[in-house]
């Protein structure tokens, strides 16, 4: 039984993660958030007064240049008209914690990798559950889905 549910969610495991949209305001790479094993959450945190960066403890990269050596580079990240980026779990987590699960808080849902998030239970030593709870809520479609 195991194996026959591991075999199906190695089959899924392609199609989820290439149907997995671009979060328009990230500069690396494809712009998806699956470039590795963290930054799997697309949020908006490029709106001013965002409490993002007081609960992570992180300092604001958004409207500053891309410079990763792709080809998004001279792009701005996370811009007025795209403030979303591909966040870490451990952030998302954070943030929430915080910040709570409210109108504050929004995610791309079709650009998170929300099977991934669902899978993962610590993210660089941060309990999770926060993410859960929330991602739950406000992408409850994509979670729904996930095995």
């Amino acid at each position: 039984m195991l194996a026959n549910t591991c075999l199906v969610l190695l089959a899924l495991l392609p199609t989820m993660v290439l149907s997995l949209k671009p979060c328009p305001g990230d500069t690396r790479g494809d712009r998806r958030c699956n470039h590795d094993e963290t930054h799997r959450v697309c949020a908006k945190i490029g709106v001013d007064g965002s409490s993002f960066w007081d609960f992570t403890g992180q300092r604001s990269w958004c409207k500053s240049v891309s410079d990763y050596g792709d080809k998004n580079d001279g792009n701005q990240r996370c811009p007025a008209d795209k403030p979303t980026w591909c966040i870490c779990k451990w952030a998302t987590a954070r943030w929430i914690k915080g910040e709570g699960c409210n109108e504050h808080v929004q995610f791309d849902c079709d650009a998170t990798d929300v099977c991934n998030l669902k899978a993962s239970y610590v993210d660089y030593k941060v309990d999770l559950k926060p993410a859960h709870d929330c991602m739950m809520q406000k992408c409850k479609k994509q979670w729904d889905a996930c095995p």
